[in-house]
């Protein structure tokens, strides 16, 4: 066996496996290794653009346009939950896996984005004046 066979077999167990292919089939199932890695910006967007966080945006416009305390509060009080739920779903078993194909990326801008825009929301609603009658 000569040196360059030896070093082709030393790189087997980096390749990807089927197994991890199977994780990437059902976390992410457009996702193919031909388009890359995927970034923690792609990531973000893929994050905001799905239902939950149209509708979590939708939300947080309606509560931008008509500051109340009450509306600041119940808008930014999904985006936190949400930004946790990120967060600890990211240290599961699957999503490592996931991440290690490259089907995910990082989560920590989308994170911190939610929590920057919570708090936005909050500043928003709570720095309004109330209009006097």
């Amino acid at each position: 066996m000569g040196p360059v066979r030896g070093r082709l077999i030393a790189l087997l167990p980096l390749l990807p496996l089927p197994a991890q292919a199977e994780v990437c089939d059902k976390v992410r199932p457009g996702w193919t290794p031909v388009d890359g890695p995927v970034g923690a910006l792609a990531e973000a967007g893929y994050v905001l653009a799905s239902p939950v966080g149209l509708i979590l945006l939708a939300f947080v416009a309606l509560a931008m346009i008509w500051p109340r305390r009450w509306l600041a509060v119940l808008a930014a009080l999904p985006l936190l939950v949400l930004a946790g739920l990120l967060f600890l779903a990211r240290r599961a078993d699957v999503a490592v896996q996931a991440m290690t194909e490259g089907c995910i990326g990082g989560i920590g801008p989308t994170v911190v984005l939610l929590i920057l825009i919570a708090a936005a929301v909050l500043v928003r609603g709570f720095a309004a004046r109330r209009r006097q009658p």
